[in-house]
């Protein structure tokens, strides 16, 4: 696990506590029980504090997943758009 997934893991602990750390990784929308609207905005508003970035809520509308959160804040991190 890279640094962005160890820190995003962490987000991921906090919102989702009783989500199984081998889980975290494989997440999902559509596979994870009570990610919804609300969980998401906590979710980014978690990622922007840990990763000290600015989130345009609308830029992560399509990350429904951990591996798309991962490549999102890669992306941000690293200066690509």
């Amino acid at each position: 696990m890279n640094k962005v997934e160890e820190k995003l893991s962490h987000c991921f602990a906090l919102v989702f506590p009783k989500m199984d750390p081998s889980q975290r990784a494989i997440a999902t929308t559509e596979n994870t029980s009570g990610w919804d609207s609300i969980a998401q905005v906590t979710l980014l508003t978690l990622i922007g504090e840990e990763f000290a970035i600015d989130i345009d809520f609308e830029e992560f509308e399509g990350a429904t997943s951990f591996a798309a959160l991962a490549s999102r804040i890669n992306q941000i991190t690293s200066g690509a758009s």
